[in-house]
C-alpha cells in the first residue's frame, strides 16, 4: 500500500492538507501518516531553564491530538511525533515509509510563508527524493481532474519515482493535462525546442495526450497561474530543479513566487538536468 505523509503541526494549513491528503489517499488506496516534527521549548535566556515540564506536555498534548485526528480519517492513517531536527527526523521517515508523496499545508501569511519555506519545504526537497505536494489552507477540497504543468524549456530528466507519482495521478482521476510554457521578455523558446524537452525528460508517460498551452506574460508565473484559472486548473504541477535548492535561490525561483500566490495545491517533482532519451508523448496543440 502507498503512503502519504502529511508534516502537521496542528496549524488550519496542516489541517487543510490533512484534509486534501485523505481525498487523495483514498481513490489512490493509499493510507496516510500524520508526521510531526517536535522541536523542544527555546530554553530561557536569562536562567537556560523550562519552567515546569510544559516541554513534555507540550509533545503528549501533540501526540493526543494527532491520534485522534488519525482515528478520525476516512482512510488507513497512523499518527507520529519524531524528536530531533527537522532534516534527520524526515529523511528518517522517508526511509521508514518510503513515501509516494510529501505532503505539506501552505499558510496565507506571508511573514510565516517565506519562514515555511526556509525551514521546511527547502529541507523537503534537499534531504528526500519523493515529490512534494503543498496545499494553501485556502485550496479546495478538489480531485486533480485538470493539471497544469510548468516547463521552462530548458533540458530535464524526471527521475521514475517522481514521474510515477505524476502518471498515478492523471491515471487515477483520468485528468485534462496542459503542458504550459510561458514566453516572457527573458526568454521565448520555439514550440518544438519547448517539446523536445518534455518529451526526452520521462515527465508524461509515453501514449499521452496533452493539451500544450504557450502564453506571453511578463514573468513565467503569470503566464502559469493565468493558464492555471483558464483552464480551472485543480493542481499544479512544477519542476523542482536541484540546482536551485542552495542558499536564495529557491526564494527567488519561479516555484517559489508560484507557491506565494497559487490558490490551488502545487506538486513539486524534483529533476536533475541529465537528459536520459525517453519515448515521446503525443502532444495536441491548445
Amino acid at each position: 500500500m502507498d503512503t502519504l505523509v502529511v508534516l502537521t503541526n496542528l496549524s488550519p494549513a496542516a489541517e487543510r492538507a490533512r484534509r486534501y491528503a485523505a481525498r487523495l489517499a483514498g481513490p489512490l488506496g493509499a493510507r496516510v501518516v500524520l508526521l510531526h516534527v517536535y522541536q523542544p521549548p527555546v530554553l530561557s535566556p536569562d536562567t537556560g531553564l523550562v519552567m515546569g515540564s510544559a516541554g513534555y506536555y507540550d509533545r503528549e498534548q501533540t501526540d493526543t491530538a494527532l491520534q485522534a485526528l488519525a482515528a478520525d480519517m476516512p482512510v488507513p492513517a497512523t499518527a507520529e511525533v519524531i524528536d530531533g531536527a527537522f532534516a534527520d527526523g524526515l529523511s528518517a521517515a522517508v526511509r521508514r515509509y518510503q513515501p509516494l508523496l510529501l505532503v505539506l499545508g501552505l499558510t496565507s501569511t506571508e511573514h510565516y510563508f517565506d519562514a515555511l519555506l526556509a525551514n521546511r519545504a527547502l529541507p523537503l526537497l534537499r534531504h528526500s527524493p519523493c515529490a512534494v505536494l503543498l496545499v494553501p489552507e485556502t485550496a479546495a477540497l478538489t480531485p486533480p481532474h485538470r493539471v497544469v504543468l510548468g516547463v521552462d524549456g530548458e533540458p530535464f530528466a524526471v527521475g521514475p519515482a517522481a514521474a510515477a507519482v505524476l502518471h498515478e495521478l492523471l491515471r487515477t482521476w483520468q485528468a485534462q493535462a496542459t503542458l504550459t510554457y510561458t514566453s516572457t521578455p527573458a526568454s521565448s523558446l520555439s514550440r518544438n525546442e519547448v517539446l523536445r524537452a518534455v518529451q526526452r525528460s520521462g515527465l508524461l508517460p509515453a501514449a499521452a495526450e496533452i493539451d500544450f498551452h504557450q502564453p506571453l506574460a511578463d514573468t513565467p508565473e503569470q503566464g502559469l497561474l493565468r493558464t492555471a484559472a483558464a483552464r480551472q486548473a485543480n493542481l499544479l504541477v512544477l519542476m523542482a530543479r536541484r540546482r536551485s535548492f542552495l542558499g536564495q535561490l529557491f526564494h527567488r525561483s519561479v516555484t517559489a513566487r508560484v507557491a506565494r500566490q497559487a490558490s490551488l495545491p502545487v506538486l513539486l517533482l524534483p529533476v536533475a538536468d541529465a537528459v536520459p532519451e525517453a519515448a515521446p508523448a503525443a502532444v495536441v496543440a491548445g
